[in-house]
C-alpha cells in the first residue's frame, strides 16, 4: 500500500516530540527511535542491576533496526514519552491499558491520575461507598484569567459557611483535587471551585509535551460532578452516577484524547439503564461519549437475551453496548476483572498492560524462522516494559503489586490480512510460541516472574497508519481509498499539503478545521469488484470466523475487532455467538456502511475513508508532489484515530 506522506504527517503530529519550548522544531523519526532505545536500555540496566554487555547492546541495535524500518514498534505511549523524565518518574505514563473497579474515592483518584497520563482506563462502577454531599449546597465556579503558571498544589479551606477548593496547576494536583471534592462532607452552604491557579490554554506542557487546555475542561467537569453530588445528598452514588463521574473526568485531558471503557454485569440492578446510557446522550449527557460500554456475561445468554441486547444496540444506533464473555475471559485469565478500552487485554483489578506491534505486511517472503526471531526480539522488549516502579505517590500500591505478579505483555500483530500465511492456524500458532518464548526468556534472564499472558491483537488505528499497513485484524473497506484527515486551518502543514496538490477543503463540521485527502491503496489484499470498485464485502460471520481463528491460534488475551454488520445479519450473528460461545471473549459491533457508496449517496458531507475506483485513485495520485515534512512545524495536536493514546477508534 502507499501511504508515505500520510505516515510522515501522522508520525510528526503524534510521536515526534518538540525540541524547543516554542514547539517549532521537532524530532526526526531516527531521533524518536533513539529516545525509545535509550528508554529500553534504561529499563534493562535497572532491572538487571548493571550495565549491558556487548551481546545485549547488539540486541538493542537489532531492535532499533526493526523500529526504524517500522516492522515492529513499541506502544504509542512509549513512542511519545519513552526516554523522557516523565516516563522515568511517572512510570504509569508508559501504559496504554488499565482496569480497576471504581468503588472508593481512592479508586477515582487513581483513575483520574491515569487518564491524565494519557492511559486508557477500563472500570466497573460499584456502589456502596461513594456518596453525595451532606446537605444541598450552592456551587460557584471561579475561572482562571492568568497568563502564567500558578502554584502546583491544591488548597482547601472553610470561610464561614463556604468550602473553597483551589485546584493547583499540576497533574498531581488535578488528580488529588477530585478526591477532595468527593470527600467534602461538611454541612456547608456553598462549594467554591477555584481554578485561578491554572495556566492558560494553548501552552505546551514541558513534561508531557502535549498542549494544555487551561481550565476549559476541568471547570466544566468538576461543576458537573459537584451537581451530581448535590443530587445525591445523603445517599450513595448509583452505578450510573459513578459512570458519569468517570466520564466527566475523561473530558479533562488537555488536547490529547483520553479513552475509557465501562463494564457492568448483565442482570445487575442497573444494567438496563447502563445498556441504554448512550442513547441520545448528546442531548443531556455529552460526557457519556467518553466510554465504550460493555455488559459482562458470566453465563451463556439465551437467544432471547441476545435478541434483547441487539435490539437495545439498534435502538441506540447499532453499536453499544458490546458484550463480553466473562466466563471465557476468566478461563483464559484467572485474574480477570475487566478489560482496557479496546478490550484486547484481560486485566485484573488495579492492573496494567503495555503493548508492542508487529507488522506482518512487511515480512511476506521471509522464512518462518526469520519472522519468529523478529517477534521474539519484540516480545523481549515488551517484557522489559513491565519492569517499572509504580509507587509514584498517587496510585495505590495494589497497582504495583499486581504488575509485579502478572507482568502482562501484549505482543500484537497488525497487517494480518496482508500476510501470505494469515489463513494458516499452524503459522499463527508458531508466532504465538515465538512471542511467548521471547517474553519468557527475558523474564528468566532477569530472574523475574514470567508474563501470565503474552499475545494479543489490538485495533491498531494510528500505529498501522504510520507503519503503512492494514489495521489489526480488520480488512480495509476497499483496495483504493481516499482518507480524509482533519487539520486545524492554522496548521502550517496545511500550506505544505496545498503546495503538494493535496485536496484541502473546509471541514463541514468546523469553521476552524480543514480536511486533506490522502490516497491509500491496499495492493496485496483480495476484494470484490462491484461496479468498478474493489470493495470489502465480508459478512459479519466472515469477520467473526477470522476473530475465532486469531483467539484460537495466536491470542492469549483477546483479539480486538469491530464487526460491521447489517440488521438482517443479526439472527446469524446470534446463532454464531451461541454456537461459539466457548471461543468468544468479546468484540464490538457497528452498522456497516455500503463501501460502494459515496458520502453523497449516504447523506454525509464526507466520509473519513471513501472507496474509489482505480482510475480515480491514479488520476488524483498523479497530481501529487513530494512534501518536506520538516518545512512546517506546529503547535497543533493531531486527533488520534487509534489506540495509541488509549483511545479506541470505535465509540
Amino acid at each position: 500500500m502507499t501511504t508515505d506522506t500520510r505516515a510522515q504527517v501522522i508520525t510528526r503530529r503524534t510521536y515526534n516530540r518538540p525540541l524547543d519550548k516554542e514547539g517549532v522544531k521537532f524530532e526526526t523519526w531516527e531521533d524518536t527511535i533513539d529516545r525509545v532505545i535509550h528508554h529500553q536500555q534504561w529499563l534493562w540496566e535497572r532491572a538487571k542491576g548493571g550495565e549491558l554487555n556487548v551481546f545485549e547492546h547488539t540486541e538493542l541495535e537489532q531492535l532499533r533496526d526493526l523500529f526504524i524500518k517500522r516492522i515492529g514498534l513499541v506502544s504509542g505511549r512509549t513512542l511519545w514519552l519513552g526516554g523522557t523524565d516523565v516516563a522515568k518518574h511517572r512510570e504509569a505514563s508508559q501504559f496504554n491499558c488499565s482496569f480497576a473497579r471504581v468503588e472508593t474515592i481512592h479508586n477515582v483518584v487513581d483513575a483520574f491520575w491515569l487518564l491524565l497520563q494519557g492511559c486508557g482506563v477500563g472500570f466497573e462502577p460499584i456502589t456502596g461507598n461513594l456518596n453525595g454531599f451532606t446537605k444541598p449546597v450552592q456551587i460557584e465556579v471561579i475561572r482562571s484569567t492568568r497568563d502564567t503558571r500558578g502554584y502546583d498544589h491544591n488548597k482547601e479551606y472553610y470561610v464561614g459557611d463556604s468550602w473553597r477548593l483551589e485546584v493547583g496547576d499540576s497533574a498531581e494536583a488535578w488528580a488529588k483535587s477530585v478526591g477532595k471534592l468527593l470527600a467534602m462532607k461538611k454541612p456547608v452552604k456553598k462549594v467554591i471551585l477555584d481554578f485561578t491557579q491554572i495556566r492558560p490554554a494553548g501552552e505546551r506542557l514541558s513534561g508531557y509535551g502535549w498542549i494544555s487546555s487551561g481550565d476549559d475542561t476541568i471547570s466544566v467537569a468538576f461543576k458537573a460532578i459537584a451537581e451530581l453530588l448535590n443530587k445525591r445528598v445523603g445517599q450513595l452514588l448509583t452505578r450510573m452516577d459513578i459512570l458519569d463521574v468517570m466520564n466527566w473526568l475523561g473530558t479533562c485531558l488537555s488536547s490529547r484524547r483520553s479513552a475509557e471503557i465501562a463494564l457492568m454485569p448483565y442482570g445487575s440492578a442497573e444494567w438496563h439503564l447502563f445498556a441504554r446510557a448512550k442513547k441520545d446522550h448528546w442531548i443531556d449527557n455529552p460526557q457519556r461519549a467518553q466510554s465504550n460500554n460493555s455488559l459482562l456475561f458470566w453465563d451463556r445468554p439465551s437467544i432471547e437475551e441476545l435478541e434483547d441486547i441487539f435490539q437495545i444496540m439498534e435502538d441506540a444506533g447499532g453499536s453499544e453496548p458490546a458484550f463480553i464473555n466473562a466466563e471465557a475471559a476468566q478461563r483464559r485469565a484467572p485474574w480477570f476483572a475487566g478489560v482496557n478500552p479496546c478490550a484486547e487485554i484481560l486485566l485484573g483489578n488495579a492492573n496494567f498492560c503495555n503493548l508492542v506491534e508487529f507488522d506482518l505486511n512487511k515480512v511476506n517472503g521471509w522464512s518462518l524462522h526469520e519472522v519468529e526471531d523478529a517477534l521474539r526480539l519484540l516480545a523481549r522488549a515488551n517484557y522489559r516494559q513491565t519492569c517499572v516502579n509504580l509507587d509514584d505517590g498517587i496510585l495505590q500500591r495494589s497497582w504495583h503489586e499486581l504488575n509485579e505478579f502478572l507482568r502482562l505483555t501484549g505482543v500484537g500483530l497488525t497487517g494480518i490480512v496482508t500476510w501470505e500465511h494469515h489463513e494458516s492456524g499452524h503459522h499463527l500458532q508458531m508466532l504465538r510460541q515465538a512471542a511467548q518464548m521471547g517474553a519468557h526468556s527475558m523474564a528468566d534472564e532477569l530472574n523475574l516472574p514470567r508474563s501470565k499472558a503474552v499475545t494479543t491483537i489490538k485495533p491498531s488505528g494510528t500505529l498501522s497508519k504510520i507503519m503503512s499497513t492494514t489495521e489489526g485484524v480488520h480488512k480495509p473497506l476497499g483496495k483504493y481509498i481516499f482518507n480524509n484527515v482533519r487539520f486545524s486551518k492554522h496548521d502550517p502543514l496545511v500550506e505544505l499539503l496545498k503546495a503538494g496538490n493535496y485536496r484541502v477543503w473546509t471541514d463541514p463540521y468546523s469553521d476552524d478545521a480543514v480536511l486533506a485527502t490522502f490516497p491509500v491503496s491496499y495492493d496485496n489484499v483480495e476484494f470484490t469488484n462491484v461496479d468498478g470498485k474493489e470493495v470489502n464485502m465480508e459478512t459479519a460471520i466472515d469477520q467473526l470466523e477470522r476473530y475465532k481463528k486469531m483467539v484460537t491460534y495466536y491470542v492469549d488475551h483477546n483479539c480486538s475487532v469491530t464487526i460491521s454488520y447489517s440488521p438482517d445479519e443479526v439472527p446469524s450473528i446470534i446463532h454464531w455467538l451461541r454456537k461459539n460461545w466457548d471461543s468468544y471473549v468479546g468484540v464490538s459491533f457497528i452498522y456497516r456502511n455500503d463501501p460502494t457508496k459515496t458520502a453523497e449517496d449516504l447523506g454525509y458531507p464526507y466520509l473519513p475513508q471513501e472507496v474509489v475506483t482505480k482510475e480515480q485513485f491514479d488520476e488524483y495520485s498523479a497530481t501529487l508532489k513530494p512534501i518536506n515534512i520538516d518545512a512546517a512545524n506546529t503547535l497543533e495536536e493531531f486527533e488520534d484515530e487509534g489506540c495509541a493514546t488509549g483511545a479506541c477508534p470505535i465509540k
